[in-house]
């Protein structure tokens, strides 16, 4: 028994090693040969991977008995989390990564690998029939929690702090100006009046309006409308929300430290002291470097207007989701130069892969 797994690039190509490389000393799996491969399988315009097209020429180009394919693309129907398709002759699957959410994931696509790889079938979620093809079949997840669940692996997939190689110019501001409190006597004593709740305010308000500022200038909010249906479009929102903000604070958390380790080299412990006038201690230094961060945090903010939209937005979504929002937004310029935009045969051609 020869089996391939084609694994998209980045987080589900790494899940599947590190499974594979756990499932080598497996008794059950003695006389299956497995090859993993990276790759994508194309997908139509309406987001749909093309299971059925491609994965038979894929394994007969291959000789595998079977194909499994792992995509971090996020899958939905009738409002539920897809975890797996299945081909209608049963020799091709796909594992969608984020519905196995995200402290678990990993854990639950071994336990759905090495069932497929033993000869059995998906486990997880429960089995729908696919719209218009009774043969083929999804399963989803259908119980409390999976709306959570689903964030939770969309978010783990879009990798935050992924983002920061695409914002050069937020990264040189928040820097800038972080330095410049370090070196200003003010924000030493400003700091030391200012008390940790007042300080935990201001970083909460930095780090918010940096947040905000990504997400309305990279245009990164669904708007209503555009997605297959108002629960998938609040599920994007989320997820986009989560990823800005858990990457500003990562932002924020390293230049706090770096900050203060700079305030510890610059600022002798004496000249503080008399700056301050009372003791100083390491205490004192950890103040400056958070107040230092929250100043250059509200810089940061400008200095994404130098960054490349298209390099974040590509960087907040998984390759793959981009790819499909790319296509169905070029389907929607096209409608509006034809004028056919408004008319039902359109929306409902937009809509039939995720129908509600």
């Amino acid at each position: 028994m020869r089996i391939g797994i084609v694994a998209d690039r980045g987080q589900p190509a790494a899940d599947v090693a590190r499974v594979l490389q756990g499932l080598e000393d497996d008794d059950a799996l003695k006389g299956v040969n497995v090859d993993m491969v990276t790759g994508t399988l194309p997908m139509t315009e309406e987001g749909e991977v093309q299971l059925e097209r491609y994965g038979p020429s894929m394994r007969t180009a291959r000789d595998w008995d079977r194909l499994i394919y792992v995509t971090d693309l996020p899958l939905t129907t009738r409002r539920r989390p897809v975890v797996s398709q299945t081909s209608t002759d049963g020799n091709d699957v796909l594992l969608s990564t984020p519905a196995f959410g995200a402290v678990l994931g990993r854990r639950r696509l071994g336990k759905e690998l090495r069932s497929l790889l033993t000869g059995g079938g998906p486990v997880h979620g429960v089995e729908v029939a696919e719209p218009g093809d009774s043969s083929a079949s999804s399963r989803v997840l259908d119980r409390p929690g999976r709306s959570l669940s689903l964030i939770g692996g969309m978010v783990r997939a879009n990798q935050p702090g992924s983002i920061l190689p695409a914002m050069a110019g937020s990264l040189a501001a928040m820097a800038a100006t972080g330095g410049f409190g370090v070196f200003y006597g003010s924000i030493w004593n400003l700091s030391e009046a200012m008390g940790a709740w007042r300080l935990a305010v201001l970083s909460v308000m930095a780090v918010t309006v940096f947040s905000a500022w990504l997400i309305v200038r990279n245009r990164l909010w669904v708007r209503r409308g555009t997605q297959q249906s108002r629960w998938r479009e609040n599920i994007d929102n989320i997820v986009t929300l989560l990823t800005i903000v858990l990457t500003v604070l990562l932002m924020f958390v390293v230049a706090a430290a770096g900050m203060a380790l700079l305030s510890v080299v610059v600022v002798p412990g004496d000249y503080l002291k008399a700056e301050l006038e009372e003791p100083a201690s390491w205490a004192s230094y950890v103040r400056i470097g958070w107040l230092s961060a929250a100043l250059g945090t509200f810089a940061g903010a400008i200095g994404s207007n130098f960054d490349r939209s298209v390099e974040i937005r590509s960087a907040i979504y998984t390759v793959r989701e981009y790819e499909r929002r790319r296509a169905v937004a070029e389907r929607i310029e096209e409608a509006e130069r034809e004028g056919t935009l408004h008319d039902e045969d359109f929306i409902q051609r937009m809509r039939v892969w995720d129908s509600d």
